[in-house]
Formats: C-alpha cells, structure tokens, sequence
C-alpha cells in the first residue's frame, strides 16, 4: 500500500528552551561498592596487580623524596599464611601521612593521582579485596609519622548491608556503617611503609590466592620486575627501557622463597616435548606521537617462529604495558594479526609512554580515543610484519618437512628395489619413483624462500645421496615378468600396477600386493 502524497511531512518541533542543570540531590547508593569490590575484576589474581601497582607508586613517591640510601632500597614483600588463611602485601614506600590517611583510604573514586604520571589513579583498585576476604586493612605510616594508622573495612558487613532491604543509606553511609579506623603506636613498625592486609581470604579456583607459585606466575608477567639474570638479552632490552624513563624493576618477593621475582623469558625454551628453540635476537620499536614526541615504544624477541609457544611458558603474545605493569593479557593485541593464532608465536611489549593513552578501569585495555587509535595503527603494521614473518616461516617448515618425506620415502623404495625376490615391474616402477623424487629435491634445494645456505646444502645433500643409492642400486633388467601378455596388454596391466603401487601406504606393502597380482596373472593366463 502506498503512501498518500497529499499528506504533509512531519513537522519538526524545536525544543522549547535549553536544558537545565540538574539541581536536585544526586543519589550515590551503597550498591557502588558491590560493583567496585566484586564485579569489577574477573581474575581473583587482579588484586595483587591492583596492591602492586600501588605500592610502586609509593616507592616512587619515596624516590623523590630520597628515602633510600645504602642501607635500604625498594621492595615489596607478599607474606602468605595458610592456616590463617591471610595476606599481607607491604612496601617500603612513602606511606600515607597521617593527616590525610583516612580521607584518602575512604575515598572512592576520589585518588590524589590523576594527572600525575602514576599507575593507579581512580581510587577503587584497592577494595578489590573486599570481593575475596572477609576483612581488609590497610595501614601505613609516613616519615615523621609517630603513630601507624589503619582502616579496617568489612567484608562481612559489607555484603549484610548490601543484602539489607532496609538499609537505605547512600554510599558514604555505608563506608562509615563498614569501616573503622584505629590508631597503633609506632613501635616495632618501619619508619615509612604501606601495608595491605586480607583476612579470612576466600577458597576461590583451589585456593589460588595463597598458591604462591600462581601469584609469582602471574606477577612475573604482570608486575614491574626485573629480567632473570641468566636471560641473555635482559641487560639490553633493560638499558632500552631505562633510556626511556622505565625503570628496571622492582624486588617483589614472596613469603618462602629468598628468591625475588623475575620475568619469566629465559635464552632457551621447548615449543614441544621433543623441538627446543631459544631466542636470537631482540628489535626495538618506537611509535612517534601525532605532535612528534614518543607515545609509546617496545622490542619484539626473534626465535626461529617453530609454531604457537607454550601458554605455560608465560611469554607469548604481544603484550601492552604502562607504567611497566601489563595492561589486559596476552591477547590484547591478537584481533590485529592477519591470524589471530599468530599473535601466540610472538613474543614482544609495547610500553606506554604517553598519558594520552589510558588504560580503562579494569586495566584489561585503553580507553578508547584518538591517541589509543594512532598507537593501533603503528600496533597493526607491526603485527602484520610479524604475522607474515610466521607465515613465511611455517611454509619453509612445510618444504623442509616434505624434503625429509620424499629423502625417507625414497630410501623406503631403494630397499624394496634392492631385494632380491622383488619382480621386474616393481623394481623399475619404484626406480623411476625414486628419480622423480630426486628431481623434486633439487626443485626445493632452489626454492625462492628464506632458506638458510645449511638448509639449502642439506637439502641438496639429501637429493645427491639419493641419486648416489640409486646409481649403486639393484638394475630391472633382464626378462619381463609380465612376458607372458600381449604388449597392449601389458601396457595397461604396468599403468594399473603403477596406481596401485602408489595407493599403497608403505613400498613393502606396494610390492606384496604387486606380487600377488602378477602370480594371480599368471595363473589365469
């Protein structure tokens, strides 16, 4: 049914004044904390990434206030206690001063860092633990400070107040109705520290929040730690990173190992149980703002691109970082490979330098802005340059498999060549089998790929030990097999012997079935 044109178009209606600011009270409710403390991260492991990224803000901020000297130097110790079923997280960093300590542990979404340069400035990652225990504390205490400060919140309480129908207070109710705080005296405490405690912590994922080799796992890709010592190519990737502003890395350590953490890249590695590879070389990157200053830069380490690396080896992937701690995992940066698998066989970071590129409030990526796209854009031509590294590589490892099949194929035939018993046709079939595959080895010896000159040389090396073997080998001369059939006969009989021949999963089991087919010729000739 068509539409009348004698009707009128609708008219449109200007808005009769400008919108208005709201002037009514805004309500915060107490439902902004079971968000904050329980929705927002889906790994339990987050909350040591969120404790560790605050504690290196505060070594920062004890840096610039020259903190350090011979006797002291940064670290962070994670003390774990099982039978209490508790976690302790503390740094020698500046500590909160005492005047503004509980402001600023109460605050929410109200962080002093913003605009800064500094990893956690939203003010809500600290009560992630909130979420898996049923206490949290902080406390602290800042140079000068005589007494140690703590703000107890409760898990428990917390989620009966949420559970509460009757309970209606806004969110700064709640924090008073869930959190106390107590003052300590100073004695027996560092001078200057920050100290996060979890209490009564939750069984989650087999108890994975006191697994202390999960947590080293997972902070030894996600935390600002240093290279191994015996990583060959740590020094020089360090010293590419220090030239930039990012420091080396920090001691963390965890309760029953004297051992600090280190990241988990080593010089050599298994791809599987039986290929071993190791890294070759490091390229560094550096991706130039839109103004000309240096948004972000990273380094990519070459192997020999055998396949995906190992999930458990903790190094695949192209990985972001900002302010040294990773952002997302190791997929991040997967969607921009020409195949997503490709991102698994390559082992690179980019670090964010700019502040205009900022990771979101999970810190599982960016926000989205023009800044982020720019820094994409350099990201899709690195993995793309990356992505057909791989490709080119898997088709050299696809030619060099078939050169060993056709090697170990021809020698397979010279063996049933070689055997006395073997009839005519069968021996001159698998003797210009084996000229034919000699042939094709020389074809790869001259392919126009990425061969090295050793691969090369054992490729044509293989071709000339064949051609050797098949000169030494057992001549097909001497009467027919099949003399007993007209010659146009014989002919087709050869051509279907060929087919089955080569239908055959094995030259013995070729020459078996050969045989029985020429005896049954013969008997029915």
């Amino acid at each position: 049914m068509s539409a009348n044109p004698t009707e009128s178009p609708i008219a449109f209606v200007p808005p009769p004044a400008r919108p208005q600011k709201i002037t009514e009270s805004v309500v915060i409710g107490k439902d902004v904390l079971e968000l904050i403390t329980g929705a927002m991260y889906v790994d339990p492991l987050t909350i040591y990434r969120e404790y560790i990224q605050n504690a290196a803000d505060s070594i920062d901020e004890a840096k610039v206030q020259g903190l350090y000297d011979g006797s002291a130097s940064p670290r962070i110790e994670i003390h774990l206690d099982q039978a209490e079923r508790s976690i302790r997280v503390r740094d020698n960093g500046a500590g909160v001063p005492g005047n503004e300590f509980v402001s600023r542990l109460s605050a929410i979404g109200g962080s002093q860092k913003r605009g800064r340069r500094q990893r956690g400035f939203r003010g809500v990652g600290r009560l992630s633990g909130l979420g898996y225990a049923q206490d949290v504390i902080f406390r602290s205490r800042a140079p000068g400070d005589a007494k140690v400060l703590e703000i107890h919140w409760s898990g428990r309480r917390l989620r009966e107040v949420l559970r509460d129908p009757k309970f209606a207070g806004n969110l700064e109710m709640t924090i008073k109705e869930v959190a106390e705080v107590l003052i300590q005296p100073g004695v027996g405490w560092p001078q200057h520290f920050f100290e996060v405690e979890l209490r009564r912590v939750t069984r989650v994922r087999n108890d994975l929040l006191l697994n202390p080799d999960e947590i080293r796992s997972y902070l030894s890709q996600v935390a600002p730690v240093p290279f191994a010592p015996y990583f060959r190519l740590g020094n020089e990737i360090a010293e590419h990173l220090k030239a930039h502003g990012i420091d080396p890395g920090l001691h963390i350590q965890v309760s029953g190992d004297d051992t600090p953490i280190y990241r988990p890249f080593r010089d050599n590695f298994k791809v599987t149980e039986s290929v071993e590879d190791g890294f070759a070389s490091v390229e560094f990157l550096q991706i130039p703002g839109n103004e000309g200053e240096v948004d972000a830069i990273g380094w990519v380490l070459h192997h020999s691109y055998f396949g995906a690396l190992p999930r458990a080896l903790g190094v695949s992937g192209l990985r972001a970082r900002s302010g040294n701690i990773q952002v997302g995992n190791a997929n991040v940066f997967e969607a921009l490979f020409t195949e997503p698998r490709f991102n698994s066989w390559c082992v690179g970071e980019i670090h964010v330098l700019t502040n205009r590129v900022v990771p979101n409030g999970r810190r599982d990526d960016f926000e989205m802005n023009a800044h982020h796209q720019h820094l994409i854009s350099h990201a899709s031509a690195l993995a793309g340059r990356i992505s057909k590294e791989c490709r080119d590589r898997s088709i050299l490892r696809n030619r060099l498999r078939q050169a060993r099949e056709i090697f170990e194929d021809g020698l397979a035939r010279l063996a049933i060549v070689n055997e006395k018993t073997v009839t005519q046709p069968v021996r001159l079939h698998y003797k210009e089998t084996v000229a034919a595959s000699i042939e094709k080895l020389e074809r790869l010896a001259k392919f126009e790929g990425k061969f090295t000159d050793e691969e090369r040389a054992l490729i044509a090396k293989k071709a000339e030990d064949l051609r050797l073997r098949l000169s030494e080998a057992r001549p097909a001369s001497g009467r027919s097999t099949l003399s007993f059939l007209p010659d146009r006969k014989r002919k087709l009989f050869l051509e279907m012997l060929s087919m089955v021949l080569e239908a055959c999963d094995s030259p013995e089991q070729g020459a078996t079935i050969a045989k029985r087919i020429i005896d049954q010729a013969k008997r029915l000739k």
